[in-house]
């Protein structure tokens, strides 16, 4: 089996199930947002378990083609630098993660993960 077909099975799902929890769980997510801002330990965490997760994916499909596997080379290297930015920035972080938690932004953020992961599950079982 191609490793774009399973990279995007895989974020497929959980991005689903994530944005389910976040748009289903607005209140609950907006306190496990500002908990995390707070402990400097979850931010470092946060960004060196996303720098990995951008790592593998760029190790494993880093095809500048088109289609699922760009689409997927896209996704790790925007993983990547978004675990790379926590890590070499986290005041950053934390104020821009301050900003994001007002309002229903994390609730619609969850509508939009949901949407990415039906269109990556899409394109693998169409």
């Amino acid at each position: 089996m191609d490793i774009s077909i399973v990279l995007a099975q895989i974020w497929g799902v959980g991005c689903v199930v994530f944005g389910l929890s976040m748009f289903l769980n607005k209140k609950w997510t907006a306190v496990a947002v500002e908990e995390m801002i707070q402990n400097q330990g979850v931010i470092m965490l946060a960004g060196l378990v996303t720098l990995v997760m951008g790592l593998v994916l760029v190790a494993l499909n880093n095809i500048w083609t088109s289609g699922l596997p760009l689409f997927i080379t896209i996704l790790g290297w925007l993983t990547l630098l978004k675990g790379a930015v926590i890590l070499l920035f986290p005041t950053f972080t934390v104020s821009y993660y301050k900003k994001m938690n007002k309002g229903n932004i994390f609730a619609w953020g969850g509508f939009v993960l949901i949407i990415l992961g039906l269109v990556l599950l899409y394109s693998v079982f169409a």
